[in-house]
């Protein structure tokens, strides 16, 4: 039975949707719990973890060959960790003696008992970082969006300050090669649709995952968490493209778009080059695929998108005003509502402005119960 806490929780939800949204309301994960729409049937709440069990496989490695001589030796080399939601197995699944298939026949399961709705193969989250940045510092986002039936991928690239760096078009490459890898790879593949790929990055991640979904029709959205353009540490030049050009002179080529900004990113993400300029650069209407661009600033940091950010990052960029673990919420709320209205979409839970009002109702109730200032967000 719910607590008496919950239950005012959930009413406190529903009030607050319907004040925003009319007759929507909300619900724990995949009818979990909580409200109904008006028709009586439960909508998903994508600002909580989803009903799938998160599995986390062992660390993998993968050397771009196809990427030499634009990087070589070491320098082609990704470390790469992959969270697949876990599907439990029938015996006739794994023995299909009445004719059941493999790895999509069993349901996956939360850890309340629900199940999902969606089998193997599933679509892909590969998620960039900022510069100089490890992957696993956004294992809470891949592990929140596996939650909720995607194949998530982190990975970190072989490159230092001291060791060399690598340019963006190689980044780019690598990232491409990565999505041809995952698609190939026996291990993977059963589980990953590579032909549906979600991309999501943060800072310099956000300007390659761009930069990649203009070129690659295997990318169907892109989500990007406080992104960094061209600065006056990284001019443009060769090697070093403006992603933000490319979005405008090919409004056509960019896939349907999330953008979650901070503002106060100060020199870390220079307003000339943030996600602002960013969401300015998003086509709209038709262009968009029927699917307006959402854009959300806060009062984080830059580096308060990342799990903890370390010493030398706090020193480097200020803080954020809001709380950096309701930046990570945020953020993940935004990435798995954006993911979920363009692969798998619900048309009878309301438009896109539907969605993400739902999602951002339901973020500011968690925020009220746990003091959390909510008036820092705003939609764009």
């Amino acid at each position: 039975m719910a607590s008496t806490s919950t239950t005012r929780r959930a009413f406190a939800t529903s009030v607050s949707i319907a004040m925003v949204l009319g007759a929507d309301a909300s619900a724990r994960g995949w009818a979990r719990a909580g409200g109904t729409d008006a028709d009586g049937e439960h909508a998903p709440d994508h600002a909580l973890p989803g009903p799938y069990r998160v599995r986390t496989l062992p660390q993998l490695e993968h050397t771009c060959d196809r990427c030499f001589p634009m990087c070589t030796g070491l320098s082609c080399l990704t470390r790469i960790k992959v969270y697949v939601p876990r599907t439990e197995f029938a015996v006739d699944a794994l023995f299909p003696v009445r004719g059941v298939r493999g790895i999509d026949a069993g349901a996956s399961t939360s850890e309340d008992g629900s199940r999902g709705d969606v089998a193997a193969p599933y679509p892909v989250a590969i998620i960039t970082p900022g510069f100089l940045i490890d992957g696993d510092a956004y294992a809470t986002l891949a592990r929140r969006l596996c939650s909720w039936g995607f194949v998530a991928v982190t990975y970190t690239k072989t490159e230092s300050v001291a060791g060399g760096t690598l340019d963006d078009d190689v980044s780019a490459a690598i990232l491409d090669d990565l999505i041809s890898w995952i698609g190939s790879d026996v291990l993977l593949s059963p589980y990953a649709d590579s032909q549906n790929v979600y991309l999501i990055g943060h800072s310099r991640g956000g300007k390659i995952s761009m930069l990649q979904a203009t070129r690659d029709d295997r990318v169907k959205a892109v989500c990007l968490l406080d992104p960094v353009d061209n600065t006056v540490y990284a001019p443009i030049a060769p090697g070093y493209p403006s992603s933000l050009a490319v979005m405008e002179a090919n409004p056509s080529r960019v896939p349907p778009i999330a953008i979650v900004g901070g503002v106060n990113g100060g020199e870390c993400a220079p307003a000339s080059s943030n996600y602002e300029q960013f969401f300015a650069a998003s086509p709209s209407g038709a262009v968009a695929r029927d699917h307006p661009p959402w854009g959300i600033s806060c009062g984080a940091g830059h580096f308060d998108f990342v799990d903890e950010a370390t010493f030398v990052q706090k020193v480097i960029c200020p803080e954020g005003t809001l709380d950096a673990t309701a930046t990570r919420d945020l953020s993940a709320a935004i990435a798995v509502a954006h993911g979920e209205r363009i692969f798998r979409p619900l048309p009878a839970y309301g438009d896109d402005d539907a969605v993400l009002d739902r999602v951002l109702v339901s973020l500011r109730n968690q925020w009220i119960d746990r003091g959390i200032d909510f008036t820092t967000v705003r939609k764009m």
